[in-house]
């Protein structure tokens, strides 16, 4: 356990890419980048294809469960609230505000015809695959896919 640790104390930099858009997508990808800023690591969250829906004014709201989690959306809600989780709005709204770095994918926006004045957060950084490459080759750094 002892050399665990050690290990994660080597890590200074966690990136998460969340790229399915999909509750169950989200608020994993969520919970790990606001443990990884409270525990004092420099985190990014790389938004593309389905995960730009998250921070795509007007689509956020619309977004449910994958099929495969076996609930609906209206169920899903029920049991986070029951749990005292905020919603994947407020979580994303605190993960930014902890420091977060939040990154929405040029190449995706490009693609869905997405443009800065859609973004929810308007200090979104907005980033292609080169500077995620940038981040995610850092030896200090724990990259996730989600």
């Amino acid at each position: 356990m002892a050399e665990e640790k050690n290990d994660l104390q080597k890590k200074s930099k966690l990136v998460i890419v969340l790229s399915k858009g999909t509750l169950d997508a989200a608020y994993p990808a969520l919970i790990i980048a606001t443990s990884g800023v409270s525990l004092g690591m420099d985190v990014y969250m790389y938004f593309t294809f389905g995960g730009m829906k998250f921070l795509t004014e007007g689509e956020s709201e619309q977004v449910g469960p994958s099929k495969d989690l076996g609930l609906t959306k209206e169920q899903l809600e029920s049991l986070t609230a029951k749990g005292g989780m905020p919603s994947v709005q407020q979580m994303l709204k605190m993960a930014a505000d902890m420091g977060v770095h939040i990154n929405a994918c040029s190449p995706t926006m490009k693609l869905f015809g997405t443009t800065e004045k859609n973004l929810i957060l308007k200090d979104t950084n907005i980033v292609g695959a080169t500077t995620f490459l940038g981040w995610a080759s850092d030896p200090t750094a724990i990259t996730l896919f989600i």
